[in-house]
Formats: structure tokens, C-alpha cells, sequence
């Protein structure tokens, strides 16, 4: 089998995926995998350039012969099939890392109108597909509601079967996550606990993840005498947000980390240092990083919303985070509460060895009805 895989925007989760697919498509499936990429910057403008800039770097390539192709949807797929005929003859899968439909807007732009062309490209990307996957549950319904709105808010012509047609050529297959070997899953003594748990805050450094308030929350717990360490660690960029500098400062005689990792096993360590791993996020498709963190087993808390509904039982999601990180660092440190435990059975559905062949299955299946 020969698979031509695009992504116009290489990085972070989006690269680990890729890398992680191909990879384990080719060394335990034999499939032979072409990969164009372009680096993960500008992403508004990897969705409107990405097709014409791919032609001009990679013409050859995209016009050699595929028995499948495999592109993410920053990529506008009915445009690239325009532009290369050949391309839209093989079976065509759109992955979902996230649609831009249910993607948050930003507080100072509120009451702004936004800009639905990206989620449009998407739309009309699904259209173009054979298959159309998403890394969840929550990813595939709020793609279809939200699309099948903005259709309804459009003068005439609307497009009457839109969802219909997704929802039947759409299934969702998660992120193959290669998982670590944990050296242990003891929690502190309890004669070692004065200085309170340690909670883990390693996401991506922007504005959908709401550091705001993570940072507010903890703030308060500080002022109140709650006894709390730190670890805030994630993919960051030039611009760092407000609520986590003022945090930093903030909290500073609390930190044992503060800053991205590039090492993987530096990482894993501070993952298994930490008792308790948070997110306040607004915008979450799948929750890599909570997983990584449950695997090495930090106790997760989480919101009652999002993709988390279908991640992690509820006794993991809050409604109220100062109530429950309140209620959990003084149960560690005055009651004996055990936080790190061995809750790898939450994770190990999303495990390399157990995702890939699904990748592989998908393939031949569409080989087969082509």
C-alpha cells in the first residue's frame, strides 16, 4: 500500500501524530508512506496557502501514483484535488485534530463578528473526502452542529444534506500515543507532606487553554494558606499570556518548574513528580496531555465540559475548581489522601500498539470498496 500524507501544520500534537501514524503504519503494516509537511506557524495562513505553496514545492510528488491519501483539515482538500485530478480518484481521509466551527474567540474580540471562511474550507475539505475522521466524539458532533447552523444563517442555497452526508462517511479514531515505562506510582509518605501536592500544569501556552484561571485559582488558594507546589511546563511562544507571567510572579516561591521541556524524558519525569494534573481549557479535542500525565499517574482534574466527558469519569471532572483543588490539597496533606495511583486503564485504549492497526483497518477497508 502507498499513502501520500499532508500536513500543513507541523507541530506540536499535530507533528507527534503524523510521526507517530507513519511510523508505526510502515514498520508494523508495511505501508509506504510519502510525507509533505510545512512548519506549524501561521495557521490561518497554512489554511489559505498551504494547497497552492504544496503544488508549487511538490508538484512531482503530487502527481505521482497513491493507492491512498491522508491530509488534516488545515489543509482545503477540494482545492487540492482542483489542481490534481489523479488525487481525487484514490480514497481521501480528512483528519480532525480540532474544527475551527467550535474553536473559542478570544475575549478582546468579543462581539466582533467572526470569521467563518476557516470552518467554510472545512466544511467544504469534508465534502471532498471519502472518509472524514476525528480524534473524538466531541470533535465530530460539534463540527456537524455548528456547520449545519452556520448553513442555516446563509441567504439561499443552503446546502439541505450537508450533515447527513458527514455523519455517514465520518467515524473518529484517536491519537496513537506511545506510552512510557513508569517507575513508580507512590505517593509521598505522609510525614512528607507539609508543603502540600504537587499540581501540573503542562499545556500549550495560549489563550483556548485558560491559563487565566489556573493561575487566578491558584492565587486565591495561595492567599488562603493552601499548601501547593508547581509544575507548568507545555509548548510555548514568543508571546506569552498575561495570566501566566503575572503567575509566575505570583507564585514564584512555589515553583519547582516553570517552562517548556524538549526533552522527552525530562518531561516524563516531571509528569511522574506530579500529584495532581489540571486543565481549565475552553478549547480541548482530545486531551493529550491530561492522558500522558494520567498514564504516569498524576490524578486528573478536569472540567465538566469538552472532550473531557467522554475521557475520564466524572468523579475526575469538576464544576468548581478552587472548591475541588481546595478540598484535594488538604486531603493529601492532613488526611492522608492518595493522589498518584495506577490509572493507566483510563489510557491504554489510546496506546500506539492499540490505535495503529485501527489506521491500517480503515485503509484497507477503503481500498477494498474503491
Amino acid at each position: 500500500m502507498r499513502a501520500l500524507f499532508l500536513e500543513p501544520f507541523d507541530g506540536g500534537s499535530h507533528h507527534r501524530f503524523l510521526r507517530d501514524l507513519t511510523t508505526g503504519l510502515s514498520d508494523s503494516h508495511g505501508v509506504d508512506c510519502t510525507v509533505l509537511t510545512m512548519p506549524g506557524r501561521h495557521w490561518k495562513w497554512r489554511m489559505r496557502g498551504a494547497v497552492p505553496w504544496l503544488a508549487q514545492e511538490h508538484d512531482a510528488a503530487l502527481r505521482d501514483s497513491y493507492d491512498l491519501l491522508f491530509a488534516s483539515s488545515y489543509l482545503a482538500l477540494a482545492e487540492l484535488i482542483g489542481l490534481y485530478p489523479g488525487l481525487g480518484r484514490i480514497p481521501r481521509v480528512l483528519y480532525f485534530h480540532e474544527n475551527q466551527l467550535a474553536y473559542p474567540v478570544r475575549e478582546e474580540l468579543a462581539g466582533v463578528e467572526r470569521d467563518t471562511h476557516f470552518g467554510f474550507t472545512q466544511m467544504v475539505s469534508a465534502l471532498a473526502a471519502t472518509r472524514c475522521v476525528f480524534n473524538s466524539e466531541y470533535n465530530r458532533q460539534t463540527f456537524c452542529t455548528a456547520g449545519t447552523e452556520l448553513l442555516g444563517r446563509m441567504p439561499d442555497a443552503r446546502l439541505r444534506t450537508w450533515r447527513e452526508q458527514i455523519e455517514d462517511k465520518s467515524e473518529v479514531l484517536g491519537v496513537p500515543m506511545h506510552l512510557p515505562v513508569v517507575s513508580s506510582f507512590d505517593d509521598t509518605p505522609t510525614n512528607q507532606r507539609q508543603d502540600g501536592p504537587t499540581l501540573l500544569w503542562n499545556h500549550r501556552w495560549e489563550h483556548d487553554k485558560n491559563p487565566a484561571e489556573f493561575f487566578e485559582t491558584l492565587a486565591r488558594l495561595a492567599n488562603a494558606g493552601v499548601a501547593f507546589r508547581l509544575i507548568v511546563c507545555g509548548e510555548q511562544f514568543e508571546e506569552v499570556p498575561d495570566p501566566i507571567q503575572l503567575g509566575q510572579q505570583a507564585l514564584a516561591d512555589r515553583i519547582d518548574h516553570f517552562g517548556f521541556v524538549a526533552d522527552r524524558a525530562a518531561y516524563e519525569d516531571l509528569l511522574q513528580r506530579s500529584q495532581i494534573v489540571v486543565s481549565t481549557a475552553v478549547h480541548e479535542f482530545f486531551g493529550l496531555s491530561i492522558l500522558e500525565a494520567t498514564w504516569c499517574g498524576a490524578r486528573p482534574l478536569v472540567p465538566d465540559r469538552l472532550v473531557y466527558r467522554e475521557l475520564l469519569p466524572e468523579e475526575f471532572r469538576y464544576r468548581d475548581l478552587e472548591v475541588a483543588l481546595r478540598g484535594l490539597c488538604h486531603g493529601w496533606k492532613h488526611e492522608g489522601l492518595s493522589l498518584r495511583a495506577d490509572r493507566r486503564e483510563l489510557v491504554a485504549p489510546h496506546a500506539a500498539e492499540v490505535v495503529v492497526p485501527k489506521y491500517y483497518e480503515l485503509f484497507e477497508r477503503l481500498l477494498a470498496s474503491s
